[in-house]
């Protein structure tokens, strides 16, 4: 293995490097350091996901110690829907959870309103980003991801449920995907304006649960509509997709997003479908060897991404498939940035 080299840029340097097409000293890496950041400074979850103080605090000492090239906030797959009137359950130390879904017909669509950009725990992020921003907002960049259109809505009516929607009602499912669409509108306009990069997630568009045809019906329309309004505020935007995307990767980069951020797909695939029109982020997925390891293992799927990526156009992040669930162990984060700092190594001198 090539021999470990300390970072000579900041990530934020890195960044606008890589951007703009600059020298870099190492490649980029991304571990979706969300709620496990709570892990990391020894808070609770719920701490985390409710007090932006605390979410502030817990990233600075999950940066301080790994160092990745964009820090990465989120709390729950629900908390956009929680601001559309959606009730959730906080347990200590484990993701908001939404048991009892609001909307269980079509009359209930009066029982929830579209999310103003103060809503429901919207707050809780613009604290933080206040906070990095005075603490770290001249290393790293910022990103906030959230529950897209879909995902919002699935949630709001309940995954099965609207599923089957889709099929019996899709008048209905368009009403709501229309109240989530303007929702993270208002939300995206907010995060703009302090300056962080708005990330989608559509963890319900995955090919595990939608068909390619229904991800073109209910998905791919308003994710689209979400990118293009987030350029016209003059902002780069991402899109993420957990699970299963070998059939619609290429799709995702349909939307125009800047960055396709994906789990389990091919990393030829992702290549050839996408084809230089985005940058790709992913996918070492940690519900497999990053939760299993060894360390070596870990060093291994690394090392083969940053080969297999070297030369792909506009550029590819290493990172994790999905966010951090608690179970990883620290040590295989500490592994990907080993490899990120030997084998993603660049010529460079400053």
């Amino acid at each position: 293995m090539p021999a470990y080299r300390e970072d000579i840029l900041t990530p934020k340097e890195r960044f606008d490097a890589f951007l703009t097409g600059a020298p870099m000293d190492r490649m980029l890496c991304m571990p979706l350091v969300t709620s496990y950041a709570a892990k990391i400074a020894g808070r609770t979850i719920k701490e985390y996901q409710q007090s932006g103080k605390t979410m502030a605090e817990c990233h600075v000492v999950a940066y301080d110690k790994l160092r990745y090239d964009l820090i990465y906030l989120f709390t729950n797959c629900s908390y956009v829907a929680e601001a559309m009137g959606q009730p959730l359950e906080y347990p200590d130390d484990e993701p908001a959870s939404c048991p009892d879904p609001i909307i269980k017909s079509e009359a209930d669509l009066a029982k929830i309103r579209v999310a103003g950009a103060d809503d429901g725990l919207f707050p809780v992020y613009y604290e933080a980003i206040d906070i990095l921003k005075e603490k770290l907002g001249d290393q790293v960049y910022m990103t906030v991801c959230f529950s897209g259109p879909l995902s919002t809505a699935a949630t709001l009516r309940d995954v099965e449920l609207f599923v089957k929607d889709t099929y019996k009602a899709p008048e209905f499912c368009h009403k709501l995907l229309r109240m989530c669409t303007d929702s993270c509108k208002n939300f995206i306009a907010k995060l703009v304006a302090k300056g962080v990069i708005p990330v989608i997630l559509e963890p319900i568009s995955s090919g595990s649960i939608l068909s390619p045809k229904m991800y073109d019906a209910f998905s791919a329309p308003y994710s689209k509509e979400l990118v293009d309004y987030t350029h016209g505020l003059g902002s780069p935007v991402a899109l993420h997709i957990c699970g299963k995307t070998n059939k619609i990767i290429g799709k995702m980069a349909d939307s125009g997003a800047n960055i396709i951020s994906f789990d389990i797909c091919d990393l030829a695939i992702a290549k050839e479908k996408v084809a230089g029109r985005a940058v790709l982020l992913g996918n070492v997925t940690p519900a497999d060897v990053l939760y299993m390891g060894p360390k070596e293992d870990v060093k291994k799927v690394c090392e083969d991404a940053l080969e297999f990526m070297k030369d792909y156009k506009p550029g590819f992040i290493l990172a994790t498939g999905c966010e951090l669930p608690k179970k990883i162990p620290y040590e295989h984060l500490e592994a990907m940035m080993e490899v990120i700092r030997t084998t993603g190594v660049l010529p460079y001198a400053k």
